[in-house]
């Protein structure tokens, strides 16, 4: 994406919306950290949910997780190797 295309984004106070995903840096309503603090919470939570399955608990991430939609654009790019 050139610079000419990138959207316009509207500048809030970080971390004004607990239930916000992670998707690109910049105008966020959350962090880049705030995201990875609330994603080592969702880990603990989602394996004691899952009773130890890891499997499951990884799948539930992948949808669950406050950075899915970074994860979700990384996975569709193609990988350099």
């Amino acid at each position: 994406m050139s610079p000419k295309e990138v959207p316009q984004g509207q500048d809030t106070p970080t971390g004004t919306d607990p239930e916000a995903k992670y998707d690109r840096p910049g105008y966020e309503d959350k962090s880049f950290g705030q995201s990875v603090d609330q994603d080592m919470e969702t880990v603990d939570q989602l394996i004691e949910e899952s009773d130890g399955d890891l499997e499951t608990a990884e799948a539930r991430f992948r949808e669950e997780s406050a950075g899915a939609p970074a994860l979700d654009r990384q996975s569709e790019q193609p990988s350099d190797g």
